[in-house]
C-alpha cells in the first residue's frame, strides 16, 4: 500500500504554478544547443530529431508482442474515457467529466494486466529515470487507449491545466513524466503534436516515448483518419517532490 503523502510536502494548487512557454523563433532555443529556437527544438524541418525534453525509443516492444497484444486487446471490453477537469471558477478542485475534446476508449486489459505493467515499470524505472535523472516514487496505473476513426485528444498538459484567471500552468495532478508505448501503426493520422516545438511525431508500433507532464509540453492526439490506433499511457511522480494531493492516485503502483 501507498503511504500518504505528509503535509508538510503538499503545496497548494494556488502556489504551484508556471508560466507560459514563450520561446521566439529568433531567441536561443531553451535547451542551451547555442542556436535560435527555430533552428533547434522549434525548427520546421521535416523529418527532425524530437524536441529537448521529449525522448523517443524505438522497438521496446517487439513486433511480435505488439501484433499479439492488439489481437487480444481489441476483442476486450471497452468504455469512453472521461478527463479530469479544473473547476475555473474557484481555481481548485478537480471534477471528472466527458469532453469533445477526448474522444478515445479504454479498454480493459484483462491477461495482459501484468505484462502491460511490468513494461511500463521498467520503462520508468530504466528509460526514464536515467533520461531525467531522477528517482520515481509511483506511476499511475497503466490506460489502453483505442482510438477509431475521428478519435481525437486536443490540447493538454498532463499534470497542469491552464487556468483562464491568471494567464498560468497550474499544477492539480501529480504527474512529472508521461510516458507513452504505441502498439500499432496500420492507421492514418492520429500524430501526437506539440505545436509550440512544431514537432509532430506519426507513431510506429513498439515505439516508447515520454516528456515532462508539466504545461511547458503542451500535446494534443491529432484525429486518427482511418483505421484504429492502440497507445499504453501512464504517469509517474518523482520522488521526494511537493505534492499537490494529500494521497497517490488511486490504484498507482510504487517503485
Amino acid at each position: 500500500m501507498l503511504a500518504a503523502v505528509h503535509p508538510e510536502n503538499a503545496m497548494s494548487l494556488a502556489e504551484f504554478q508556471r508560466p507560459l512557454f514563450q520561446q521566439q523563433r529568433n531567441d536561443p532555443c531553451f535547451c542551451d544547443s547555442g542556436q535560435r529556437f527555430k533552428s533547434c527544438c522549434g525548427s520546421l524541418a521535416n523529418p527532425r530529431l524530437p524536441p529537448h525534453g521529449v525522448h523517443r525509443i524505438s522497438d521496446f516492444l517487439s513486433p511480435n508482442v505488439c501484433s499479439d497484444w492488439v489481437s487480444y486487446l481489441e476483442n476486450q471490453p471497452r468504455r469512453p474515457l472521461s478527463i479530469n477537469q479544473l473547476d475555473q471558477q474557484s481555481g481548485s478542485g478537480l471534477r471528472v467529466q466527458r469532453d469533445s475534446g477526448r474522444v478515445t476508449d479504454e479498454v480493459q486489459q484483462g491477461e495482459l494486466t501484468e505484462p502491460i505493467e511490468t513494461a511500463l515499470k521498467r520503462a520508468f524505472q530504466e528509460n526514464v529515470a536515467n533520461a531525467f535523472e531522477q528517482q520515481f516514487a509511483w506511476m499511475e496505473a497503466p490506460q489502453v487507449l483505442r482510438y477509431e476513426a475521428g478519435g481525437l485528444y486536443g490540447p493538454h498538459a498532463d499534470g497542469d491545466h491552464f487556468n483562464a484567471a491568471t494567464g498560468m500552468w497550474q499544477k492539480v495532478l501529480d504527474r512529472d513524466a508521461s510516458l507513452l508505448l504505441y502498439l500499432n501503426q496500420d492507421f492514418s493520422g492520429g500524430e501526437l503534436s506539440f505545436a509550440q516545438f512544431n514537432y509532430r511525431y506519426q507513431p510506429l508500433a513498439g515505439d516508447l516515448l515520454f516528456f515532462p507532464s508539466n504545461g511547458h509540453y503542451a500535446h494534443q492526439a491529432l484525429p486518427v483518419t482511418s483505421g484504429v490506433r492502440f497507445v499504453i499511457v501512464s504517469w509517474a511522480a518523482f520522488r521526494d517532490l511537493p505534492r499537490t494531493q494529500a494521497e497517490p492516485p488511486l490504484g498507482s503502483i510504487e517503485f
